[in-house]
Order: C-alpha cells, then sequence, then structure tokens
C-alpha cells in the first residue's frame, strides 16, 4: 500500500512537471504570436486584420528551400500571418528562428504580394551583445529587397561591429524567408 501511494505521488509530481512546462511553452507562443501581430500592424496599419497559420512544408519543399538557400529547414512547417484589409492581401509576416553566437534570435520579415520586404523586426534577442541588430538603422538596410537581391553581410547589408554572427544570422534567415515565400506564395490564402 505505502510503495503504490509513493508511485502515485510521484506520477502526479511528473504531470505536474510537464503541465507547468506545456503552460510555459504555450505562453511563450502566444507572446510571439502577440509582438508578432502588433508589429504586423505598425507595418501595414492599423486596420490590417491578421490571421495566423502554419504552412506544412512537404520533403519536395524542404529540398527546394536547401537547394536555393544552402540551409535545410529545421522543422516541418512554417509559421505565417496573412494581413488583409477589406479581404484584400496586404502582406504576410513571418517567423523564424536563427542561431546567433549561443543563442537563438526569434525575427519576424513582413512580405508585400510583390514579394519585397515591407520590414523586418526582432521579436526576442537573447544574446549579451549585438542587440543593435533591432535598431530602425540596420532594419531599414532591408526594406524594398526580394529574392533577386544577393542580400551579402558586409556588400549591401553593413556589418555592425560586436554583432557580426547576429547580422549574419537575420540576414541568411531573411533570405531563407524570402524563397520561402516564393515558394510558399499559392497557398498562403488558402483557408
Amino acid at each position: 500500500m505505502r510503495r503504490s501511494f509513493s508511485f502515485l505521488v510521484v506520477h502526479f509530481f511528473q504531470l505536474v512537471v510537464c503541465s507547468l512546462f506545456f503552460v510555459r511553452f504555450t505562453l511563450a507562443q502566444t507572446s510571439v504570436d502577440m509582438r508578432a501581430i502588433v508589429s504586423l500592424k505598425k507595418m501595414f496599419g492599423d486596420s490590417v486584420s491578421v490571421a495566423s497559420k502554419n504552412i506544412r512544408l512537404t520533403p519536395a519543399d524542404k529540398d527546394s528551400l536547401a537547394h536555393l538557400t544552402n540551409f535545410a529547414w529545421i522543422g516541418d512547417s512554417i509559421h505565417a500571418y496573412a494581413c488583409q484589409v477589406n479581404g484584400a492581401a496586404v502582406g504576410y509576416g513571418f517567423v523564424d528562428d536563427v542561431k546567433g553566437k549561443t543563442q537563438y534570435i526569434t525575427y519576424l520579415t513582413a512580405v508585400k504580394p510583390d514579394g519585397k520586404i515591407r520590414d523586418i523586426d526582432v521579436l526576442a534577442y537573447r544574446e549579451s551583445y549585438g542587440g543593435e541588430i533591432a535598431y530602425e538603422s540596420f532594419r531599414k538596410q532591408f526594406r524594398e529587397k526580394s529574392s533577386a537581391d544577393k542580400l551579402q553581410p558586409g556588400k549591401d547589408i553593413k556589418n555592425i561591429s560586436g554583432a557580426t554572427i547576429s547580422v549574419h544570422a537575420i540576414t541568411a534567415g531573411v533570405k531563407k524567408i524570402l524563397y520561402a515565400f516564393n515558394l510558399l506564395r499559392p497557398r498562403l490564402d488558402r483557408q
């Protein structure tokens, strides 16, 4: 009897710990979603309606993106937002994570229907140095760029002293998102 009670107590605590982890993960994701929606409304206007969706990537999609960008796509989906005004698409947002020096950087890329970048926003920067990539002076370099642009750090995207790894990571990530936009464009407006 005592042994079964101990067994129940241990499993109860495991259940509580798992539940707390799930709640923390869900709250963190909700926080990122809210920051992304607020950012998209600033970029496209307060009257924009924003619909969140996960788009599944097929193995062919992942192979195509890896071939175009020289980076493997981690995961089997992409988190996207469709931004509309009066039922017409005005843009799309994509949340992604890239590896900085030691931590992940969560960023948003807003793309207009013509495939040009409206803006980027750093939603979560976890490194000790290099937070300057969230500054307006850095972000504005990406505006109006498309997948046809090279987006090379040190050439058309200026490096930031002390943030070289972050600059390279964000630049590669934005380029990856632009290729994903081109590939997934037909699926973005489907309900």
